[in-house]
């Protein structure tokens, strides 16, 4: 077995490891994660493969690849988190592949090596391939086709890399939409725009490429039209697609510097070594000047188009990550291989930034959980301390200049914490984070034929646990209303303040009793008449204090 096959084999168990383990043991996150499966769990209760639905209502939020991959993980491992991830993670370790081998292409073996392990434990990319979300998906098949058209572009046998090309596209374009298809296509034609070498596109088969991409993904989009017509289009490429990019959907993130400190925040650790890499971006001659000057156009088209779209997430823009694990990766070569000798303005900036990185990191976690996560603090005072120890380790590393057993140092501490994270931290956060041991109360307490409703952001999760696809959506004052208004029992799923608020209303405040019956974190489970059992913890009414 050659080296390049052995660095695989390493990378993929590697990756296995940091994505696999314990993805089970945390429950789906709400709104988002509960939000595909129980998508997918529906479908697969009805046996329909080609209309999405939720609470047994077609819904085109997204396509279907990511829905049809869920439920053959649901149907081989049961419907539960681990399979629900399992997708996501699997798609998480082609990606190491996929950059492994582009970093081979563009640059060499070891930054390929390098930039691998970079991305495999960079924050986003570890927590987009243990997440229940099409992000991971759409982003590895971006890349894949960057690697398949330099395959194409570089080599001789251009049909069957043109055909893995379109066959990337297609399955983007059933992952998330035109997006997968657009953002690509134009970046690698401004890629051979600014080469002078734009005649390189008549020397690929187009036509056996477009039949390819049109063959994988028309066929749904046209079931779509035909079943469901104008609707279909309004919603999904309408509002889905061209709304959202016009105007924001979210209250906060309307700005254009969002995605900076997103990218800095989730490409962490690595994100501290950037302005190295750029310093090393600005020296290098010509002959590495085809495959910077791609990664700067990658980078570039994600974090502008993102930008200037009015409604943004997080996730947007972790297609280009790969990217900059790529910048990173040739950063780490070049400074392992030469050593470090003099002043290094670069070094000197990621020392600085090292140095600051953990304690400001443990002082926000620590922040953010006595706020939101009061189980964890003990944890993180208690988890902190050898990780203190481990991160002084390779700071002193880093002091030495002893390049390589410094980014080993990284590796390793990262390792290392996936075991406390997965077993401990992440359970913990979703006591926060989801509606599983609320479902688990009603499973026990509701009687059959007893309605549950619960607000949007907790109905899919509840859905979801329940296997009930008609649980009410108490979106607001008036439908809670209407709902608690019912002679027969009812349960609903709110946040606290939302119940409190019942109450408070000027224009028509609630003015019957309510009993808190469950309650964690901010959420709590009322119901409109007392308890079989006479057990509650508090009463609510207009004369009851608040």
């Amino acid at each position: 077995m050659n080296k390049v096959k052995i660095s695989l084999v390493l990378l993929i168990i590697f990756s296995a490891y940091i994505f696999l383990f314990g993805i089970g043991k945390m429950a789906l996150l709400d709104p988002d994660e509960p939000f595909y499966a129980e998508t997918s769990r529906e479908m697969l209760n009805r046996g329909e493969w080609l209309t999405p639905r939720i609470f047994s209502k077609p819904q085109f939020e997204k396509p279907p690849l990511y829905y049809w991959l869920t439920i053959v993980s649901f149907k081989t491992f049961g419907v539960n988190e681990f399979s629900a991830r399992l997708p996501s993670a699997i798609f998480g370790i082609l990606g190491i592949v996929g950059i492994y081998l582009l970093g081979g292409l563009l640059f060499s073996k070891k930054t390929a090596l390098y930039a691998a392990l970079v991305m495999a434990t960079a924050a986003e990319y570890v927590i987009l391939a243990r997440a229940c979300v099409t992000d991971m998906v759409l982003c590895v098949l971006i890349l894949y086709f960057f690697l398949f058209f330099f395959y194409a572009y570089l080599k001789e046998n251009k049909k069957i890399y043109c055909i893995l090309c379109s066959a990337c596209l297609a399955l983007g374009v059933l992952t998330k939409g035109p997006v997968a298809l657009i953002l690509p296509v134009f970046i690698v034609a401004l890629y051979l725009l600014l080469k002078k070498d734009l005649k390189a596109i008549f020397r690929f088969p187009m036509v056996t490429g477009a039949i390819v991409f049109f063959a994988i993904s028309v066929p749904w989009y046209y079931l779509m039209y035909k079943t469901y017509g104008h609707d279909f289009i309004s919603h999904f490429f309408g509002f889905q697609n061209i709304t959202r990019f016009l105007h924001p959907e979210h209250k906060i993130g309307d700005v254009f510097y969002y995605y900076i400190p997103v990218v800095l925040a989730g490409f962490l650790p690595w994100s501290i070594f950037l302005p190295c890499s750029a310093i090393e971006v600005i020296k290098r001659d010509k002959k590495e000047f085809k495959g910077h000057l791609f990664l700067l156009i990658w980078v570039a088209v994600f974090f502008i188009f993102f930008s200037v779209s009015r409604t943004k997430l997080p996730t947007y823009v972790f297609p280009l990550f790969p990217a900059l694990a790529l910048f990173v990766g040739r950063f780490w070569e070049l400074k392992i291989a030469r050593g470090v000798e003099g002043f290094d303005l670069g070094i000197v900036l990621s020392g600085i930034l090292y140095a600051l990185s953990l304690p400001i990191a443990l002082i926000v976690l620590y922040i953010i959980s006595l706020k939101k996560y009061t189980e964890l603090c003990p944890a993180i005072l208690i988890l902190g301390i050898p990780l203190v120890l481990l991160y002084l380790i390779s700071l002193a590393l880093l002091l030495k200049r002893k390049m390589s057993l410094f980014f080993a140092s990284i590796i390793i501490t990262f390792a290392i914490s996936v075991i406390p994270l997965s077993l401990y931290i992440a359970p913990k956060i979703s006591l926060y984070e989801s509606s599983k041991d609320f479902a688990g109360y009603l499973v026990e307490h509701a009687k059959p034929g007893e309605r549950i409703g619960a607000e949007t952001d907790y109905r899919r999760g509840i859905a979801f646990y329940l296997d009930n696809e008609g649980v009410i959506d108490v979106h607001n004052h008036d439908v809670i209303t209407k709902f608690l208004l019912l002679k027969e029992r009812v349960w609903c799923v709110v946040k606290d303040k939302n119940h409190r608020l019942l109450y408070e209303s000027i224009r028509k405040p609630y003015q019957h009793p309510t009993y808190v019956v469950n309650k964690f974190g901010k959420k709590v489970i009322i119901t409109n008449n007392m308890p079989e059992d006479g057990k509650f913890i508090k009463k609510r009414s207009k004369y009851e204090p608040l």
